[in-house]
């Protein structure tokens, strides 16, 4: 890894009209499938960012804060809000433009993005700790926040998480440098084991999210200060679940186990035959998973041990 930059990408520019149009698209599809989840939308300013979140359930409730992956929306939880939402209080957070946040480089980076949850979570729920879930990207992310605030995360669930020091980071932003439906090809083979047939029919707008403005400040600004490595994870006192793909083609499963063995309370869970996008491929065992973990770990208050029966 180079000592600033580990992600540096070089990124054809896109059709502006296809790409406002495809940002759009994302907001009002996102926005539909949650509203039918009955989610409110809730503006948030903080500095020069706007951040969109979405909740669910009733304040006082378990609270749960949750964070999507690169290129993608709070969509990616649909499953897991339909499961706890009768149970908890969720929070889902818009890390980019893609689903309705305004921040000036498009999308929030990892120390943006740390900045703006904790800020979320202090101000969403003084005086209380939550339970902190992350995909990819969103994983890195929550991982770093539970790190700096540990007092603010009650579990932590960590799904396909980016950010492990030790790694192979030289193919990691070869795969993440998607020029071409050539790039697109290899991405997709990294994330799916199956390539969803939504995805299939979607090459032209995944090319385009990758190369949106909100994606290239992700990837440009991420340096090696930000990863993290054994030494840091085993600082870590709350219970933590790594849910990983079998056949991960971005962050290695070999990743997670170092990161289990790093972690005091970490469980990984490896879901077979499936690639890094397991929310995408393996929505059921991801939800089972998850609730499995938060039925057998404790929360700081007694009274956010309801139990949930697998989806």
């Amino acid at each position: 890894m180079e000592d600033a930059k580990i992600l540096p990408t070089e990124h054809q520019p896109c059709n502006d009209i296809f790409t406002s149009v495809l940002l759009r698209l994302f907001f009002i599809w996102t926005a539909l499938c949650l509203r039918l989840l009955g989610a409110r939308r809730v503006r948030h300013r903080i500095g020069d960012i706007t951040l969109l979140t979405y909740e669910i359930g009733r304040a006082g409730r378990e609270p749960w804060v949750l964070l999507h992956g690169l290129g993608s929306t709070s969509l990616s939880w649909f499953r897991l809000l339909t499961a706890l939402r009768r149970r908890c209080h969720l929070v889902v957070p818009e890390m980019s433009s893609l689903g309705g946040t305004q921040a000036p480089c498009g999308g929030l980076n990892i120390s943006e993005g740390v900045s703006a949850i904790t800020w979320l979570i202090e101000n969403r729920f003084p005086g209380r700790s939550v339970s902190l879930a992350g995909i990819s990207l969103g994983g890195w992310m929550a991982t770093r926040l539970a790190l700096a605030r540990p007092d603010l995360v009650d579990r932590l669930v960590l799904v396909s998480a980016g950010g492990y020091r030790d790694q192979d980071w030289d193919g990691i932003q070869e795969m993440t440098n998607v020029r071409d439906y050539a790039g697109v090809e290899r991405m997709y083979g990294a994330l799916f084991r199956r390539t969803p047939l939504a995805f299939k029919w979607s090459r032209k707008g995944f090319l385009a999210t990758y190369n949106s403005r909100a994606v290239r400040h992700v990837l440009e600004t991420a340096t090696e200060e930000e990863t993290f490595d054994a030494r840091e994870l085993s600082g870590l006192e709350m219970p933590v679940a790594l849910i990983w793909g079998e056949h991960d083609g971005l962050f290695s499963p070999a990743a997670a186990r170092a990161m289990e063995a790093a972690i005091p309370r970490a469980e990984l869970t490896v879901i077979p035959d499936r690639g890094h996008a397991i929310h995408w491929e393996a929505p059921k065992e991801l939800v089972n998973a998850i609730l499995d973990f938060r039925n057998n770990t404790a929360t700081a208050t007694e009274s956010d041990r309801d139990s949930i029966a697998a989806a």
